[in-house]
């Protein structure tokens, strides 16, 4: 994590510790959630090697298993903007679009079609990446606008 490089001590700051601590297992939530959708490509050849792989494991309940996952990447990112102070912008656009791509993926995803499981495991993390990206920038930028001091024009006296 490069909090560090942004000059902020995670020890001496219970707030960005607790942030970076939600954020980061945040992303692994969502890797096990895209790991999972790729496990299913390999499906067959698993069983048949004796792999005893997540998708094999989870074969029946394996959409469940998803919307946890993804229920709980939303509830950390969200619980990180919070800790972060973090606005509406961020809450919306990352947190409710994310919740919305991820939601719309697992539906869709047919986890029995191999190319079906390939175009999700490689679109779906650039559209749930790519949503959280936005509410994250439209957070900054909002920030950034409402913190710039205005310039006031010199008065004649």
């Amino acid at each position: 994590m490069g909090f560090p490089a942004l000059g902020i001590d995670l020890l001496s700051n219970s707030a960005a510790l607790t942030a970076a601590a939600c954020l980061y297992t945040s992303n692994i939530a969502w890797t096990v959630l895209y790991d999972m959708i790729y496990a299913h490509m390999d499906i067959k050849d698993d069983a048949k090697a004796g792999i005893k792989s997540i998708a094999l494991k989870h074969d029946a309940d394996t959409k469940k298993v998803l919307t946890g996952l993804a229920a709980a990447q939303i509830a950390l990112l969200t619980t990180a903007g919070v800790v972060a102070g973090a606005g509406p912008a961020f809450f919306v656009g990352s947190c409710g679009g994310a919740a919305v791509a991820l939601g719309i993926m697992i539906k869709r995803v047919n986890l029995k079609s191999v190319q079906n499981c390939w175009w999700w495991f490689v679109n779906g993390c650039w559209i749930t990446g790519g949503v959280i990206s936005t509410g994250l920038a439209a957070d900054y930028i909002i920030r950034l606008r409402n913190s710039t001091p205005k310039k006031v024009k010199p008065t004649q006296v």
